[in-house]
């Protein structure tokens, strides 16, 4: 076909920007069938692969698994049940694109019986070698949608366009635009047609959105595009046309639209636009990750009138996955948004008031020193009673305090520290300024803080919160006590509006470093003080020469700054150690499987454990 013979000589869009396509994809945009394409992998000259979203499983060592006799080549295992795992599995869930082992296998088996679908159960993992990961139950492929690498159908068209012939190539051009008006049975469709089917068909939006409202939503962000480029055909609609939006009108769209005075308001999104532009009043646009989330409508849109209704052979917005039309520091600015939302310790903007702390610190845990108290003692953990007081008296970020390693809980020069730090894969930080050494207030000390870390190393513990489970969101060790937290706090009578969060107790460690009086410390400089004090907290004390001056502050400097923090407290009672040993051991406890009574070691699992 003429269209055909286009396509292996105009390299598509799709294929330059690297990624993974599906096999329906990668065929359409080379023009070939998709079992010429799996003969490819037949000959191992392609790898396939399966993309995974939230599947179950475990992660397993490919040398614990037996060697399947019926498979040539000594490749082939054979995979047992949940129940038959080896011991040194890992418990985890998936999301990504891995590799399926032997290729070669599953693309005969798909061209010998035609299938339409097939079954999966073991899949390779880049990031480990030698490790695979089973899903807890088969997964169901349907066969268009296993992925390969866009760079190797690239190599593959290149290949193939050898053997075009100069005569095809004049024929083919000749004859683009009747090729073009033959672009599936709806390539004529107008884009509003197009998104009322989708909005309306029971395969469409209604199967992916069940809320109306919702459904109501996403059919108006998918609408903006016809407002602000037209209504046009659906053949008429190129992946560049897509780009000129994303990067011009979408960057253009008031934040929180519904809540414009009423002088600004129309009838449509364009029209608000420009009439912000005339008024010259600010107001904030919508952000990037909510920009991002319009091109992925426009995107799903897309792929459903493409895979589904077969109304255009390529899909417009194919080229643009994993695009982002984002510069560098756009892209820090998204990061950004995103640990803002999810991470309840950058929103405190006050301190905690005396009546506040008073009431913090009164808990019964504080007045006993162990959760006895609770109905069910599990439910009670250490981090409860370490945690605000570290925020209180050192000034941690709640996610710093919750990823301490005990190796982080260290002697610098005859003081203890804090050690903040992203020395291991499971922890981070928030910038490099993060990194900083603490010293420990005596109050921690008196409460049995360093009795506590020195008795979990007895244990066998590596971490100083062993009860905390790592999570691959930005909280890391941080979902649950930041979760604990806001409960403590609402419990408190502490409404949840972003102004009780556990950020305060930074504001009230800042506060109170800054009003330690001089004639306690063994100098006498204040901008000494006012860089310590910055340190302290892991914020940068300025860039003048004047700042840059206290390069060699030592620790005993450090040391006596934090130590005349006092604070009005009701009287807190010492940890009891062996109470709280005995709640971290129940919290492993209730893990399941193989992770049942193991602390967490997030991404070090493998190199800990081995699993």
């Amino acid at each position: 076909m003429n269209s055909n013979v286009l396509k292996l000589i105009e390299k598509d869009p799709a294929l330059s920007i690297g990624g993974y396509l599906s096999l329906d994809e990668a065929a359409a945009s080379i023009g070939v069938e998709r079992n010429r394409i799996l003969r490819m992998a037949t000959d191992h000259r392609l790898k396939l692969y399966c993309r995974l979203a939230g599947v179950p499983g475990h992660i397993v060592s490919i040398e614990s698994l037996e060697l399947d006799p019926s498979v040539s080549g000594g490749l082939g295992r054979i995979v047992p049940t949940r129940s038959q795992l080896p011991e040194s599995s890992f418990e985890q869930t998936y999301n990504g694109v891995l590799s399926i082992p032997d290729s070669k296998q599953v693309a005969s088996s798909i061209i010998a019986e035609n299938l339409e679908h097939i079954d999966l159960v073991l899949f390779n993992l880049p990031e480990a070698a030698g490790k695979v990961f089973l899903p807890d139950s088969t997964i169901l492929v349907a066969v268009g949608s296993i992925e390969v690498q866009a760079k190797a159908i690239d190599i593959i068209r290149v290949h193939l366009a050898r053997e075009v012939t100069p005569e095809q190539i004049r024929r083919a051009s000749a004859l683009t635009d009747v090729a073009r008006s033959l672009d599936g049975p709806g390539a004529g469709k107008l884009f509003s047609e197009a998104v009322e089917a989708y909005c309306t068909e029971s395969e469409g939006l209604q199967k992916t959105l069940e809320s109306s409202a919702e459904q109501r939503q996403r059919k108006a962000g998918i609408l903006l595009f016809m407002e602000f480029m037209g209504d046009m055909r659906l053949k008429e609609i190129d992946a560049d046309m897509l780009r000129a939006f994303r990067d011009g009108p979408l960057r253009s769209l008031p934040a929180n639209s519904n809540r414009l005075p009423k002088d600004l308001r129309r009838s449509t999104m364009k029209e608000m636009v420009e009439v912000l532009k005339a008024d010259g009043r600010t107001w904030p646009l919508m952000s990037l990750d909510m920009q991002g989330e319009r091109m992925q409508w426009l995107s799903r849109f897309f792929k459903w009138v493409h895979e589904k209704k077969q109304w255009t052979s390529l899909n417009p917005a194919a080229p643009l996955s994993g695009e982002t039309g984002r510069s560098k520091a756009e892209m820090k600015e998204i990061k950004r948004e995103r640990r803002s939302r999810a991470d309840e310790d950058e929103e405190g903007v006050r301190l905690f008031s005396q009546d506040e702390l008073t009431r913090i610190f009164g808990q019964q845990h504080y007045k006993i020193g162990d959760g006895r108290h609770v109905t069910k003692p599990s439910y009670w953990y250490p981090f409860q009673y370490w945690i605000p007081l570290l925020g209180l008296y050192a000034g941690c970020r709640i996610k710093e305090a919750s990823q301490l390693h005990l190796d982080d809980i260290r002697l610098e020069a005859d003081v203890w520290c804090i050690d903040v730090n992203e020395n291991t894969a499971d922890k981070s930080i928030k910038n490099e300024q993060s990194k900083r050494l603490i010293p420990l207030h005596p109050k921690l000390i008196e409460l049995g803080f360093l009795d506590y870390c020195e008795r979990l190393r007895n244990v066998g513990y590596r971490r100083v919160f062993p009860d905390l489970t790592w999570a691959k969101t930005d909280a890391k060790y941080a979902k649950e006590s930041i979760r604990k937290m806001s409960a403590m706090l609402l419990s408190l009578g502490m409404p949840r509006d972003n102004t009780n969060v556990f950020h305060n107790f930074r504001h009230n460690v800042n506060g109170m470093l800054s009003r330690v009086p001089m004639a306690s410390l063994p100098f006498a400089d204040e901008n000494l003080k006012f860089v310590v004090r910055h340190l302290i907290l892991g914020h940068l004390p300025g860039e003048s020469v004047n700042m840059k001056h206290y390069t060699h502050i030592t620790m005993l400097e450090m040391y006596a700054l934090i130590a005349g923090i006092h604070y009005d407290l009701p009287p807190i009672a010492k940890l009891d150690i062996d109470f709280a040993i005995k709640c971290v051991q129940v919290a492993l406890g209730k893990k399941k499987d193989d992770r049942q009574g193991r602390e967490d070691m997030g991404p070090l699992n493998l190199e800990i454990y081995g699993t």
